[in-house]
């Protein structure tokens, strides 16, 4: 499970990388004698990069996080006996 983790820093990069390469892709298809079509394009693909960066970031940081069973582990070992001294 820990062999991905590797390549996490990796993902929202290439994944944003392919996201602009499919808009580029379209966006030659579309004829220059459409230069509106061609604008909305490139900005929601701008748009869409964007997000997907944002989002994939956040993922990957998600599975990096550490899980939650070390912290339960260290408020037990934290605790401490308190003794009454008998009078």
């Amino acid at each position: 499970m820990e062999d991905y983790v590797g390549y996490l820093p990796y993902v929202p990069p290439v994944l944003t990388i392919l996201w602009a390469l499919i808009c580029l892709r379209i966006y030659t298809m579309i004829s220059k004698d459409n230069p509106g079509q061609r604008r909305l394009i490139a900005i929601g693909g701008a748009v869409g990069a964007a997000l997907i960066y944002v989002l994939a970031s956040n993922l990957t940081a998600l599975l990096q996080a550490p899980s939650s069973e070390p912290a339960e582990a260290k408020t037990e070992e934290g605790r401490v006996k308190v003794q009454m001294k008998a009078e």
